[in-house]
């Protein structure tokens, strides 16, 4: 395990599991008011052993999908970026140095920070926000349920049915 998944692990995670989201991965869901909020950690793809950077993804969606679902961040309908939330109101990327932890644990408490300040407020303001969320997602979120258990039933049967690569020699 990386320091950076060590710090996100001992920092953050329990800090979002107190306010009400349940950790995937990288990924925090939360569901209140017939939505599921979403927090997102991204690591950007040209990190280095010398210089790493992270930011942090919000989204909302209607809360259609079984309790159980897990929703990613791309996969909801309101989306930003934690930088266009702060007040510069642009990109914003977390630096830290992989091997130093000290550095890891100052991004990753500038993160916290910033979500505690802009992210969970931004967030409770969404059905005011995005009042095209609940209607949608309210009265037709028992059908909606049913649709997505039969639909993720139906994709584990056809999964178990296609031939795997290790059993082609691929």
């Amino acid at each position: 395990m990386s320091a950076f998944e060590r710090v996100i692990g001992q920092e953050l995670a329990p800090y979002l599991r107190s306010v009400g989201f349940l950790r995937h991965g990288q990924t925090w869901n939360r569901r209140t008011d017939g939505v599921v909020q979403v927090i997102s950690v991204q690591r950007s793809m040209n990190n280095t052993e010398l210089d790493s950077r992270f930011t942090v993804n919000i989204g909302v969606t209607p809360g259609t999908r079984p309790t159980n679902a897990r929703v990613a961040e791309h996969d909801c309908r309101a989306r930003q970026r934690i930088g266009f939330l702060r007040p510069e109101r642009q990109d914003h990327w977390y630096r830290y140095q992989p091997k130093d932890a000290a550095s890891v644990q100052l991004a990753v408490a500038e993160a916290r920070a910033d979500i505690e300040a802009y992210a969970l407020p931004y967030l409770s303001q969404t059905s005011g926000k995005f009042p095209w969320l609940l209607p949608q997602a309210t009265p037709v979120m028992p059908a909606h349920a049913g649709v997505w258990k039969a639909f993720d039933g139906l994709r584990r049967r056809i999964i178990r049915l296609l031939p795997s690569k290790r059993a082609s020699g691929r």
